[in-house]
């Protein structure tokens, strides 16, 4: 089933998988390791709120959260996620250019669409596998971001965001051959 095309509601589905996913989490396994080298459970959360905040506050969005994103990362991802769904939600503001995002000079939408909304997706996996869960993340949306980052060859790995591809298992299914192909180790969390 593919995820709404809207921007809003594309936003939504994917940050309540994101969600579902930290809400499940104890104190002690926010300190679990990620696949992510380097990066614990809290660390992801940390990325995608300090990565987008600065889109945000280029079109006049304050990020005012009241709880802290690395000592309680489940509430401040919910604080940060509903102030991203009323951006986008906000027709001035989701149309206004950003000057610091992922698309210098585009719009705050087209910034969510092409990078942070695939971000939230990718890192879903990351933060269940921390967990030791499997999850199987939408799968016409797997592979879009798949091909899409395919297309980019050598210079997805240039800017040291993602490792090197992974080989994945003959049978992976979309969100696996996914995650192998920005460096993520399939098995990881399910030993």
């Amino acid at each position: 089933m593919a995820l709404p095309s809207s921007v809003p509601d594309r936003f939504r589905e994917v940050a309540a998988g994101f969600t579902a996913q930290a809400a499940d989490i104890s104190p002690q396994g926010w300190d679990a390791r990620t696949p992510c080298v380097e990066w614990k459970a809290r660390d992801l959360v940390g990325h995608l709120i300090s990565w987008f905040t600065p889109a945000l506050e280029d079109v006049g969005i304050a990020v005012d959260l009241t709880a802290d994103k690395y000592s309680d990362p489940a509430q401040a991802w919910q604080q940060f996620s509903a102030i991203v769904q009323a951006a986008l939600e906000d027709a001035t503001a989701s149309e206004a250019l950003v000057a610091r995002g992922p698309i210098p000079g585009q719009s705050l939408a087209r910034n969510a669409t092409g990078f942070f909304i695939p971000d939230v997706f990718m890192h879903t996996w990351d933060l269940a596998r921390s967990q030791g869960r499997d999850v199987e993340l939408d799968a016409d949306f797997a592979e879009k971001n798949l091909s899409a980052l395919q297309s980019l060859g050598e210079r997805l790995q240039a800017g040291g965001g993602f490792g090197p591809p992974v080989e994945a298992p003959a049978d992976a299914t979309p969100t696996v051959r996914l995650m192998a192909y920005v460096g993520r180790d399939p098995a990881f969390g399910l030993d």
